[in-house]
């Protein structure tokens, strides 16, 4: 028995559903595990890391632009847009692209089972790492400024 994992898969087998219903996710049978691995493993983590980094961008953006405002009035204590345009714009106005990112698939799941060398590329972390962290960091600021600039 494995006692420790970061995920646990169980197995409906003879033995019963004990295993399966204590796990995190469950399948019917052992070569069901690859799919679940190469294909939903892969587009959880790559979408899960464009999301999350989107999210930061686009709370970036708001924050270089009121910053670039301040300092335009003299780093008057006034805000930029009112509360509802705030709301707004983290909840409606760009609803369209968090579903692109969560609806996104970079390869087919023939692809990804034919070469599973693609989870290589997973495993170094080059989705989410610092260096895109600072990337997507250093392209916010600089949308935001322009856009307050405009």
């Amino acid at each position: 028995m494995i006692q420790i994992a970061d995920v646990g898969i169980g197995i409906v087998g003879k033995e019963g559903k004990q295993a399966s219903l204590a796990a995190d996710f469950s399948v019917t049978q052992f070569s069901h595990i690859s799919r679940l691995l190469l294909w939903h493993g892969r587009n959880s983590y790559k979408r899960s890391a464009s999301l999350s980094q989107f999210v930061i961008h686009r709370g970036l953006i708001i924050s270089a632009m009121q910053a670039v405002f301040s300092a335009i009035f003299y780093f008057a204590a006034v805000s930029l847009y009112e509360g509802i345009l705030m709301i707004g714009y983290a909840t409606i106005y760009t609803m369209a692209p968090v579903f692109s990112l969560v609806l996104d698939e970079d390869v087919s799941a023939d692809v990804a089972l034919t070469y599973p060398e693609l989870y290589q590329e997973l495993l170094k972390g080059r989705s989410l790492s610092f260096k895109t962290f600072f990337i997507w960091t250093l392209i916010s600021i600089y949308q935001g400024g322009i856009i307050m600039l405009l």
